[in-house]
């Protein structure tokens, strides 16, 4: 077992790549890299390059399988309703909004929602061709108080890329309303199903990406920063196991063509439950496939707590 120490961050290696290890860090009570990318290059990373370059057709797919995602996003507005108290002001910050296709969601239900994304591609986006209101700024202690304050603040695939994601956590603690809610969507990596793949297959781990993704979590280390924030986890769900189609035999693992077409054919389990009236048999599949660490981005809706109460 070797471990490896960096600046205040230490704990055993579980991956090495490009120069870079990712360790599961015992202060933080999750995997991340070390050493961390630089400040700067990073910002300007998903400034100017992440929608330009890193994934140049993000917003046009986003746009062509928007049915597609409805589906997640007025699941996870019902869920918020659901668990927010009633009668309440429906208000949601969605931190990392990209084209701003959620918050549209938000609007066409009532609710007033306002986005913050850094990226200006995805920001000229959301308000020249969806006239929403979004802020062109990163999310962090200089800034986060400046947009008001919200009974559910929305973060999803965002964590992951954070240098400091437990200052983004105070940050969100900080501006929600009492009792509000924090939506947090990230990847499940390290995953067993991605496991069984390496021990089978004998394949690198290819889900570990330090130009994207400093950090890796999974339903315990999520749950545990969240406490540590000041929420408590009230709801957890997970999506479709991509990896299971690795194990079928069907190897996508750097063959686009193959990834598309499993990527259509989990869209096509998803619209079908859906389409049918067995939106909730589906909901308790993915619920249930979180509970034993499956699925491939894991979902946690918290709610916020006084930090004295979450201690």
């Amino acid at each position: 077992m070797m471990i490896k120490v960096w600046n205040n961050h230490y704990g055993k290696v579980v991956a090495e790549k490009d120069q870079h290890y990712i360790i599961d860090c015992e202060p933080c009570g999750f995997k991340h890299a070390i050493p961390l990318p630089d400040e700067k290059e990073q910002a300007d990373f998903y400034e100017h390059s992440f929608y330009e370059n890193y994934w140049g057709n993000y917003i046009r797919n986003h746009l062509e399988e928007s049915e597609w995602y409805k589906i997640e996003y007025n699941e996870k507005y019902d869920l918020f309703k659901k668990f927010l108290p009633s009668p309440v002001q429906q208000t949601l910050l969605d931190i990392g909004s990209g084209p701003g296709l959620f918050l549209k969601a938000g609007c066409d239900r009532g609710w007033t929602t306002v986005g913050v994304e850094p990226g200006r591609a995805a920001w000229k986006y959301s308000t020249s061709k969806l006239a929403l209101n979004v802020h062109n700024v990163f999310f962090n202690e200089e800034t986060h108080t400046q947009f008001g304050t919200f009974q559910v603040v929305h973060i999803n695939n965002v964590l992951e890329h954070l240098l400091h994601p437990q200052n983004t956590l105070l940050c969100i603690h900080d501006i929600l309303e009492p009792d509000g809610l924090i939506s947090v969507s990230v990847p499940n990596d390290f995953n067993p199903l991605q496991k069984a793949v390496i021990d089978y297959y004998k394949k690198d781990m290819w889900w570990v990406d330090i130009r994207e993704h400093v950090n890796y979590f999974d339903r315990d280390s999520l749950d545990n920063l969240l406490i540590k924030t000041g929420f408590r986890p009230i709801y957890h769900t997970s999506s479709f196991p991509l990896e299971l189609f690795i194990l079928l035999g069907e190897d996508y693992i750097g063959n686009n063509k193959i990834g598309r077409e499993i990527h259509n054919k989990r869209k096509k389990f998803d619209c079908a439950m859906e389409k049918s009236g067995n939106t909730n048999l589906k909901r308790k599949i993915y619920n249930k496939l979180s509970e034993i660490g499956l699925g491939r981005e894991i979902t946690v809706i918290g709610k916020k707590q006084t930090m004295a109460s979450s201690l």
